[in-house]
């Protein structure tokens, strides 16, 4: 058998294989029906009828809240480990540093359980979902004392060297807070994710640029967001944030926003040649819950990039990772709704902050 026939079989096979898992992610019906629960129990039962049944199977009849968040975000990271099996070369390559977004995750539980003084070490564990490909040592991780000893357990792993800065900062004192220490971290696996996509196949890599492109632009914007509405940093410590590499946004642009003397000034610029993003954040920032509005914007404008790329063509590895970045959100929505029944939100109201548009006729402009 030929390496081109076989690496077309493989493709071929994973993505018939994501696009029957696509048709089984949760409907506008189902997220009504888990909005309606009166308890976390009521939510768990109602998952244990879905595709979610198998990582919910152990959960007590009354659940916490945290036990249904650890319990779906491990099926997607399951479903992560049996398709990674099926791949080879530049695939497999760009599908495990996606997946190292969600070992991201991980460390910054770390990083704010120490921030917060090592307060619960054995309920963090239970949280922490550690994936066979990750080079992270968790239990040396969950033993240290401060961000220094943190830095010593990272050696060895590809998180040593963009972290080592951030960590000694934090350490020191110069930084009093998390943000430059998460963003480096955020920054480094967006920029891994990206330099991957450009080994792909011409092809594979034609179907995915617009949304991992599209998800690389939005990631500038956001940090330089944050960066100029909440923390006073320096427009060197700002350009080292953001990633050098660009998709519909060139660096010259960024560069100029970082002296704007609010992000006002910047949605202003994007208005001109890039009117999508900057509604994305107009309108979410105008919103009364801003912060919400504005990462369900950003996440909302590349679900339905993800959605478009998994009905595009004939299956392949685009379906693959349209179908996980749509279950991702799907995750994400499931914990909101959650959150939405164990404190008792307005059910109407958090629907609207869903990342899937489930209100008919309340789309934006952007949409």
């Amino acid at each position: 058998m030929s390496a081109s026939y076989s690496s077309r079989g493989e493709c071929i096979s994973i993505g018939v294989k994501s696009r029957v898992l696509f048709g089984r992610l949760l409907s506008p019906d189902d997220y009504w029906l888990l909005l309606g629960s009166d308890t976390i129990g009521e939510i768990a039962q109602k998952l244990r009828s879905t595709n979610y049944q198998d990582s919910l199977s152990s959960l007590p009849v009354e659940p916490h809240r945290q036990d249904i968040e650890f319990a779906v975000k491990t099926t997607i990271l399951k479903e992560a480990e049996n398709f990674a099996i099926h791949m080879s070369g530049a695939r497999v390559k760009f599908f495990l540093k996606w997946v190292g977004w969600h070992e991201a995750e991980n460390l910054k539980s770390i990083f704010r359980y120490i921030s917060a003084g090592r307060v619960d070490r054995d309920a963090l564990r239970r949280r922490l979902y550690i994936m066979k490909s990750s080079k992270v040592s968790y239990d040396n991780a969950l033993l240290v004392r401060d961000f220094t000893e943190l830095a010593e357990s990272l050696k060895g792993t590809p998180y040593y060297k963009p972290l080592f800065d951030p960590l000694r900062k934090i350490s020191s004192g110069e930084e009093q807070n998390l943000f430059l220490l998460e963003t480096s971290l955020d920054s480094f696996n967006e920029l891994s994710l990206f330099k991957e996509l450009m080994n792909l196949d011409v092809n594979e890599r034609r179907m995915l640029l617009p949304l991992f492109g599209a998800r690389l632009d939005l990631f500038n914007i956001y940090i330089l967001y944050r960066a100029l509405t909440f923390y006073e940093l320096s427009p060197e410590e700002v350009l080292n944030l953001l990633l050098p590499v660009q998709f519909k946004i060139n660096l010259h642009l960024l560069g100029a926003a970082i002296h704007d003397e609010s992000f006002e000034h910047t949605i202003e610029r994007l208005k001109y040649r890039f009117a999508a993003y900057a509604d994305i954040f107009a309108s979410g920032l105008a919103d009364e819950n801003p912060q919400l509005s504005l990462e369900r914007n950003i996440k909302r404008h590349l679900y339905k990039l993800a959605y478009r790329i998994v009905l595009t063509g004939s299956p392949g590895f685009h379906t693959v990772m349209g179908y996980f970045l749509l279950k991702e959100y799907e995750v994400t929505d499931i914990i909101r709704i959650t959150e939405a029944v164990r404190y008792g939100y307005d059910r109407r109201l958090a629907a609207a902050y869903l990342i899937r548009p489930i209100i008919s006729g309340g789309e934006t402009t952007w949409q």
